[in-house]
């Protein structure tokens, strides 16, 4: 992600969290398979290779991004080869400010764009927006089989048995580690604090971890590792303040000494990148960026706590079809969809897509492929252990609640389980 995403997953108070899942929830389709109702596919058999063609008159189209610069230039790439191979044209662009608050002015305005790209939990968000519509069923438009991609991502890009985009791949946050100053990477929490020591020195600019602890996303792991929901989507229940919660936020407390004074994700990614930290926790976005300033780069699996493995969330990230393809002329439907297509079930780009970027795939000709790097089999095994971003619209009223707690504890302003509890209190109320 680039400096735009970063700022979206460390100011989720507001919007929705990032990214992302592996395990997601079955919200589309009759609930079974994973469908849309019918054969599996999204209109058509997928005969036709969808190479991304429109078989006709070529057409324009929108996508905003935010990406880090590894992934925008790959992407523009990409763009590039679709444009050369179907004769259309899209027109990448920035949103110019937060994604969701720009699309929330911008697609009522009529001005929004005609895809974007972001993790699966704002499907269920904006599937029940109506007045306007947010997102555009495209059930008979795309020419791709879903049984292309796992069932947990064709399950992620459907809500009530509509298709609202097309999946790429899945991510979580991991455990980045400098080689040069990590003999091994650590299996446990007190090896890693073992390690931390070592090389935390806060008067001289050295520290244990980089890690933006204040938010939800990226700490989910440690908080859900004794079995504790921050949000119970099957029940629809807040239990943030759940024992189990707490007993994971103690653990995370853990963590709080050895980050930089500042937990905003800018400060805690230089850390690292600048060699002044061993360890990292954060996700594939990363990967890229950090292989350029990380002679020795390993990533494994976040370490357990009491024989625990940290339940980080995980997503799967969509090509999001919006509304505006409702009124759009037939040509900019199918060059908007075309992309999604030919971008989604290109094996070259996938299997680059993980050397280069770690975006764990989830197209299903290339999931399990030995030829997977360590960095993505390891991101891989974390979103194994992960559970999925809920895609319920309550999901809204947690994160700010949930990320001014965070900030109350590591402030020292307020015990956890006191802050816990008043998260808790809030969201309710908000529901």
């Amino acid at each position: 992600m680039n400096e735009k995403r970063r700022t979206l997953l460390k100011a989720m108070g507001g919007s929705t969290a990032l990214a992302a899942l592996a395990g997601c929830i079955s919200t589309g389709g009759d609930g079974g398979d994973g469908s849309d109702g019918s054969d599996g596919s999204g209109g058509s058999d997928g005969s036709d290779g969808s190479d991304g063609s429109t078989g006709g008159a070529t057409g324009t189209a929108r996508l905003w991004v935010d990406l880090s610069d590894a992934e925008d230039e790959a992407m523009s790439g990409y763009i590039d080869e679709y444009e050369s191979e179907s004769g259309n044209t899209i027109n990448k662009e920035a949103p110019g400010g937060e994604l969701d608050q720009q699309l929330e002015t911008a697609i009522p305005a009529g001005d929004g764009p005609d895809s974007w790209i972001w993790a699966h939990d704002w499907v269920g968000r904006f599937a029940v927006r109506e007045d306007p519509p947010f997102l555009y069923d495209a059930s008979d438009d795309v020419d791709v089989s879903l049984d292309s991609y796992t069932e947990t991502a064709r399950q992620a890009a459907q809500f009530d048995g509509a298709l609202y985009g097309l999946p790429f791949a899945s991510e979580t946050v991991a455990l980045f580690y400098n080689e040069d100053m990590v003999d091994e990477p650590p299996e446990t929490m007190e090896e890693m604090v073992s390690i931390m020591d070592e090389h935390h020195d806060p008067e001289n600019g050295q520290y244990g971890l980089s890690y933006p602890v204040t938010d939800p996303y990226f700490v989910s792991g440690f908080i859900q590792a004794y079995g504790g929901n921050i949000f119970d989507e099957e029940n629809r229940e807040v239990t943030v303040d759940s024992d189990a919660c707490k007993r994971g936020m103690d653990a995370l407390e853990t963590l709080f000494d050895y980050v930089p004074s500042d937990p905003g994700y800018e400060s805690q990614i230089v850390a690292f990148a600048d060699g002044l930290a061993p360890f990292a926790i954060n996700g594939p976005w990363e990967l890229g960026n950090l292989q350029g300033e990380i002679d020795n780069l390993g990533v494994t699996t976040l370490p357990t706590v009491d024989g625990n493995n940290p339940r980080s969330y995980s997503g799967i990230q969509l090509f999001y079809f919006s509304a505006m393809l409702a009124d759009a002329d037939q040509s900019t439907v199918d060059t908007a969809t075309g992309l999604a297509e030919w971008y989604t079930t290109s094996e070259d780009v996938i299997q680059t897509n993980a050397e280069e970027q770690g975006y764990i795939p989830v197209l299903a000709d290339v999931v399990g492929n030995d030829d997977l790097s360590s960095e993505v089999q390891a991101f891989a095994q974390q979103v194994d252990h992960g559970v999925p971003i809920p895609t319920h619209p309550d999901m809204d009223s947690v994160w700010t609640p949930v990320t001014e707690a965070l900030e109350r504890v590591f402030n020292g302003e307020q015990d956890s389980d006191a802050a816990l509890d008043q998260a808790a209190s809030e969201i309710r109320e908000a529901l």
